[in-house]
């Protein structure tokens, strides 16, 4: 799904922009247009973490995004 892998990737480019890691990240909240998509953006989403681990994690039914989008991604990181 070619929108959720724009959307990791530029979640990704901020958190690295930051001098932080993809394995910083302590927890994420996506919100999605429509919940029934969570399979198809879970596909894309697991390819961003290494052996399987990942932060926790909210996937929440948003309704109607800005500009239309099906996706929106917000985290926290720590550094360590």
């Amino acid at each position: 799904m070619d929108e959720a892998k724009l959307v990791m990737d530029g979640f990704k480019k901020t958190v690295e922009t930051a001098g932080l890691t993809m394995s910083d990240l302590v927890s994420l909240q996506i919100f999605c247009s429509d919940v029934s998509l969570f399979a198809e953006f879970n596909t894309v989403y697991r390819t961003y973490f290494t052996n399987d681990e990942f932060p926790t994690r909210a996937f929440l039914g948003s309704g109607k995004l800005l500009f239309d989008a099906r996706f929106e991604v917000q985290g926290i990181a720590y550094r360590k």
